[in-house]
């Protein structure tokens, strides 16, 4: 066998293991190794992309919740200035039945026409000159059927008020706890946000400089 073709035989496997020797080594060498595909992703693809569309959704969901809070806030203010209104109008009618002056009709009352007309029956027998006894007699019958009438129209409407006080204080109780549950997640989205810039900033070696 000539030196050539000694040379030819023992040739091809030293380049085979030569080879294999040289992959070996890339793949061993620090700072060769190849970006996985199934691993951590780099900072322009993959997971890192998808962090800011996922910061802009959660941007998006904070001024939906402000406007869930904004639109809850005048709710709950609207419904405790109705019951205040209430509760001022309970406490003008038990001045007018405590004292008796059923006559004096605060505002509120002017639109109730049973009120108005009871009242007006109790005026007249008030303001009638002397008159005959019969007539004296039917006016004052009359002025106390209406009297104990207009009592029981007032504290009927006392009752109603006091229905819708208790109604406007669930109402307002059940508005806070809303309130206080979208405030929270907005709180909670808030800080998620925060956390998730500042490991943006300081990266995983550090503060970026």
């Amino acid at each position: 066998m000539s030196w050539l073709q000694r040379h030819a035989k023992w040739g091809w496997p030293v380049a085979i293991l030569a080879g294999i020797l040289l992959v070996a080594v890339v793949r061993l060498w620090p700072g060769s190794a190849v970006p996985s595909a199934t691993g951590e992703e780099s900072p322009r693809g993959g997971v890192a992309a998808a962090q800011p569309a996922d910061l802009a959704s959660a941007a998006r969901r904070i001024r939906f919740l402000q406007e869930q809070v904004n639109g809850l806030r005048q709710e709950l203010v609207a419904a405790q200035t109705e019951a205040a209104s209430r509760r001022s109008r309970i406490a003008a009618i038990d001045e007018m039945l405590a004292t008796g002056w059923v006559t004096d009709c605060p505002p509120f009352l002017r639109d109730d026409t049973t009120v108005r007309a009871l009242q007006k029956i109790i005026r007249e027998a008030a303001d009638a000159p002397a008159a005959a006894a019969v007539d004296h007699e039917r006016l004052s019958t009359a002025a106390s059927v209406a009297r104990e009438r207009l009592r029981s129209r007032l504290e009927a409407l006392r009752g109603q008020l006091a229905r819708e006080v208790s109604d406007l204080d669930a109402q307002a109780e059940a508005l806070r706890q809303r309130l206080h549950l979208v405030s929270s997640e907005v709180e909670r989205i808030q800080r998620d946000i925060h956390r998730e810039l500042q490991g943006r900033s300081h990266g995983p070696d550090g503060p970026v400089g």
